[in-house]
């Protein structure tokens, strides 16, 4: 196969640019009509073969993809629903979709699935820089019932230092070493913080997803559960994956070593793989046989987990393992599968036990605090 060659590409046209960038380089006459010629080219697909970039557009990180069929909701529609689940006048009314898109003004009917799509959440919004919140009524009533039940379980800190948080991280790296955890459905920036350029992140290069788990004194390893880091990817976890990459793999010795009685372990009640949305499934089935105590974390509440609580702001940070260039390439590092890995890694290392001790011990105080405010928001 001729150098040059990508995939996409036909060996004709790589032969071309390898030609006559080979002739160039060596500071030699370049004739492209007889080089067009001599692949069996006409003069428009010649020089169609060296506008062509050799890099397909998709793994080009300044390309925007502009194919497919146009949003049915438009950009300006997206920002009257935001405005509304920002404002506080909206707290104590039930909306729903359909709701949400009449009080919008929204003149093309769209399914709910549509909406959910373009908004993530109905329930609540935190803004990622400052911390405002804006928690609507239903979420805080699911959250105020969740906290009493919580504190009727678990009234001590001693109660908690017992339980072992767990649920996905994804990890995105864009360009200039920055990487982020993808924020959570509720999670935005409030009309005043997106203002500042910095605060922005314009796309993700690439992602990495991880499974993890913190409590008092406890700190599990990153597991790398996909393969994949396509930008594209969701990084949603399947439940065989979860029976087999987690609880067998990894909750399993940790019942060996201490047994069933020494931890209680949190779940992600947003995560499918998990198995809150039904009694009877395979995660449930696990852990039924091999007696894992466990509950699900009060869905849709970023504040009542370490796992989103305790990163930098914005959730955004830099790296400078991936500000280091290939000598050989130009291209980043930190693109690469294991340079990503040992980026989440250094990130993880960087959560430090004295706060997760911190957070977890103040876990009847923040749920106190959650019956107090009516179901909103806990600052941290």
């Amino acid at each position: 196969m001729p150098s040059g060659y990508k995939h996409g590409d036909t060996p004709a046209k790589a032969m071309v640019r390898g030609t006559i960038s080979y002739l160039e380089s060596q500071g030699l006459p370049v004739n492209k009509s007889a080089i067009f010629r001599h692949f069996d080219l006409s003069r428009s697909q010649g020089y169609a073969a060296l506008s062509a970039s050799p890099v397909p557009k998709r793994d080009d990180p300044e390309w925007g993809e502009t194919r497919g069929r146009p949003s049915k909701i438009a950009d300006a529609e997206v920002a009257k629903m935001e405005q509304i689940l920002w404002d506080p006048k909206y707290e104590d009314v039930s909306l729903n979709w359909s709701g949400l898109a009449e009080e919008a003004g929204l003149e093309v009917k769209c399914n709910r699935r549509t909406l959910h799509r373009a908004m993530g959440t109905l329930s609540y919004r935190r803004c990622l820089v400052c911390g405002r919140t804006n928690t609507l009524k239903r979420h805080r009533e699911k959250r105020s019932d969740f906290a009493r039940k919580a504190l009727q379980a678990y009234p001590l800190k001693e109660d908690w230092r017992r339980v072992r948080f767990s649920g996905e991280l994804h990890f995105a790296f864009g360009l200039d070493g920055r990487m982020r955890l993808t924020p959570r459905a509720g999670e935005r920036l409030c009309s005043t913080c997106e203002q500042e350029p910095a605060n922005g992140w314009p796309r993700d290069i690439r992602r990495l997803h991880a499974w993890a788990a913190v409590g008092y004194g406890f700190k599990s390893e990153l597991v790398f559960y996909d393969s994949s880091t396509s930008p594209k990817g969701t990084g949603a976890m399947s439940m065989p994956d979860y029976c087999d990459k987690v609880l067998e793999k990894v909750v399993k010795p940790w019942l060996t070593a201490s047994g069933p009685m020494a931890f209680v372990l949190e779940e992600d009640a947003d995560v499918f793989a998990h198995g809150s949305a039904s009694k009877v499934n395979l995660a449930q089935q696990w852990k039924d046989m091999h007696g894992l105590r466990c509950s699900f974390s009060c869905g849709e509440s970023p504040d009542l987990s370490p796992l989103d609580s305790l990163w930098p702001p914005n959730k955004q940070w830099t790296s400078e393992l991936l500000k280091e260039k290939d000598k050989d390439k130009d291209k980043e590092r930190g693109w690469e599968d294991e340079t990503l890995k040992k980026a989440a890694r250094e990130a993880w290392a960087g959560l430090s036990q004295e706060r997760v001790n911190m957070w977890v011990d103040a876990m009847p105080q923040r749920l106190q605090l959650v019956v107090e405010m009516d179901g909103r928001m806990v600052p941290w």
